[in-house]
């Protein structure tokens, strides 16, 4: 059990973070990335694809801090969506110690909508100007 400055203990128990991919099916480079980014983290020991068409990036370790790996992929990929954080469990273990390599999927999912940047509109304040002589005449 470690205890971190804020008095808080966390218990060293293996994690299994399982985050939502969009990327193409053929993209060998996009899930390169994925790995790679997956694997820098600290406390990670290993990453796996899951799921029907391979969209899910499994990954195990200790002490993981999902949030900063779901931004990190989001940054580099573009869309990442944290399913869900829990404890490992012992099938789940064994399934990813097997070299099993799935077949690349040929369609390509929806890609992500993007929005352009709102832009607040600067509020000048408005000031109103009089003539403190007003009997001169404005043409002299």
């Amino acid at each position: 059990i470690l205890q971190t400055k804020f008095s808080i203990k966390i218990s060293k128990m293996k994690q299994k973070i399982v985050i939502k991919l969009c990327m193409d099916g053929n993209d060998q480079r996009s899930r390169t990335k994925a790995f790679k980014i997956a694997v820098s983290q600290p406390g990670v020991e290993s990453a796996a694809m899951q799921g029907s068409k391979n969209y899910e990036l499994q990954v195990l370790g200790e002490q993981i801090d999902a949030v900063i790996l779901t931004n990190s992929l989001r940054k580099k990929l573009g869309q990442a969506q944290l399913v869900s954080v829990g404890p490992v469990d012992d099938a789940d273990n064994k399934n990813t110690n097997s070299d099993t390599r799935s077949e690349a999927s040929a369609t390509v999912p929806q890609s992500p909508a993007y929005s352009y940047p709102v832009y607040a509109v600067p509020q000048y304040p408005v000031y109103e100007v009089r003539d403190s002589n007003l009997e001169c005449c404005s043409i002299m």
